[in-house]
């Protein structure tokens, strides 16, 4: 056991100094009243592909009419849903005459054969995409586009946070994003984007092209925002992507309503782990996993007696509070509060979670939407 508080007070240096270096990356960011310029001309198509979403797709119609883009063409794409969605966004488009969307019905399976032909149908070289369950503000597409304004940005990636809750897993799953947001904002930082998502993105029809799509990760039924990411990264290089952070490009999705269909989630996230081009994808997999495992192993210095217990006490004080500022920098930036009582739970909950997911992700066959 003497070996035991030396293991985990460098695993917790290791982890200290992780959330330092992450912190230093992350600069303030929250939208400015100010006058949008460039990238307004662009015609641009957004996709949005949805299966099974109905009780979301109201909603969702409505925030996509409430988008002030001018030249902006809306294609959904029906991905074989089985409860009705895609006759309620025909019935809509025509109650509402809306010309500028399109409704499409998926040929192929999948998420990613869903966009590829979005993309085919799509009338604009630039091309955005969200997700079923997101809200995106008014101006959203505008704060997209100005990166587009420099011709070698082939893609741009932007943050999604889950919408505030009174619940105490709704604010879990909003500090767990907040750490999400952390790490993609790093490795974009140093030139190796690691992840992003796409409920908030965009990119070239013609890079889209020039990398051909998805071929190659079809195998992988997600993934379709990372590994896009991956090829144009190798095609393009570092400086043809861009992540933005700012609040004024946030997109809010729905935080998900139960523990179960959480880990699903995350551990259908966590599956692609070890099938990613770049090293920092697993490395960064393995060193959370490790890191969780010391936390939780911690619990062992209160069995070596009053010095165990003091250790134990710094352990934590010094994670929680590390956390508390690292995180709260992140969620200051889209105007969310952080609690100390809700960071405390989700410290403590956090390595379990983690733990488990690596574990669903060996061990259960991800479902996504009915679809093993």
């Amino acid at each position: 056991m003497n070996l035991l508080p030396i293991l985990l007070f460098a695993a917790l240096l290791v982890y200290l100094l992780s959330l330092a270096i992450l912190s230093s990356k992350w600069k303030w960011r929250r939208a400015k009243n100010e006058r949008i310029q460039g990238g307004v001309d662009y015609p641009v198509t957004l996709l949005v592909p949805f299966r099974n979403e109905k009780k979301n797709l109201p909603g969702l119609l409505r925030n996509l009419a409430g988008l002030s883009y001018p030249n902006l063409q809306i294609i959904l794409i029906d991905d074989h849903s089985e409860d009705g969605g895609g006759d309620q966004v025909e019935a809509w488009i025509l109650a509402e005459n809306k010309h500028n969307f399109k409704l499409i019905s998926g040929q192929g399976q999948g998420k990613k054969a869903a966009i590829e032909q979005g993309v085919v149908m799509a009338n604009a070289n630039i091309i955005l995409t969200t997700d079923a369950d997101c809200t995106l503000s008014a101006d959203w597409v505008q704060n997209m586009l100005r990166a587009f304004d420099d011709p070698s940005v082939q893609m741009v990636a932007g943050p999604v946070m889950t919408k505030g809750g009174d619940g105490t897993f709704d604010h879990f799953q909003q500090i767990d994003w907040a750490s999400i947001l952390l790490m993609t904002n790093f490795f974009f930082s140093i030139k190796k984007p690691v992840m992003c998502s796409a409920a908030n993105m965009g990119y070239r029809k013609e890079a889209f092209y020039h990398i051909k799509g998805y071929q190659g990760n079809h195998g992988n039924p997600s993934g379709d925002d990372s590994y896009l990411l991956e090829k144009i990264y190798q095609r393009f290089g570092h400086q043809a992507i861009r992540y933005l952070a700012s609040s004024n490009v946030l997109v809010k999705t729905h935080p998900v309503g139960s523990i179960s269909g959480f880990l699903e989630q995350r551990s259908r996230w966590a599956s692609k782990w070890n099938k990613h081009q770049f090293w920092q994808n697993a490395g960064g997999a393995v060193l959370s996993a490790f890191l969780s495992l010391a936390s939780i192993c911690s619990i062992l210095l209160l069995l070596t007696g009053p010095i165990g217990v003091a250790m134990f006490a710094v352990y934590w004080f010094l994670k929680l509070l590390f956390e508390y500022f690292v995180l709260r920098k992140v969620l200051n930036t889209y105007e969310i509060p952080l609690s100390v009582g809700n960071l405390f739970l989700a410290s403590v909950l956090h390595p379990i979670y983690v733990i488990l997911v690596a574990f669903r992700s060996f061990l259960v066959k991800s479902r996504w939407k009915g679809r093993k």
